[in-house]
């Protein structure tokens, strides 16, 4: 007999919590959706995190989104 606690289905999609530049608060579902350049070489630029809602007020599209 199966256990109903448990549902069958895809992976669970990660959620991640951080800081959301658009609206300035602590929220979860945050998306990189720039990387402001400050210097020369890798991991030098500074990170925008939005939210869900952020990203469809503003029309923002997350980097791992785009073509």
């Amino acid at each position: 007999m199966a256990d109903a606690s448990q549902t069958r289905g895809g992976p669970a999609l990660p959620t991640a919590y951080g800081h959301c530049a658009w609206h300035g608060g602590t929220t979860r579902d945050i998306r990189l959706i720039h990387i402001e350049q400050t210097g020369s070489g890798p991991g030098t630029g500074r990170r925008r995190f939005a939210c869900h809602p952020c990203q469809i007020e503003h029309g923002l599209v997350p980097l791992a989104d785009r073509p």
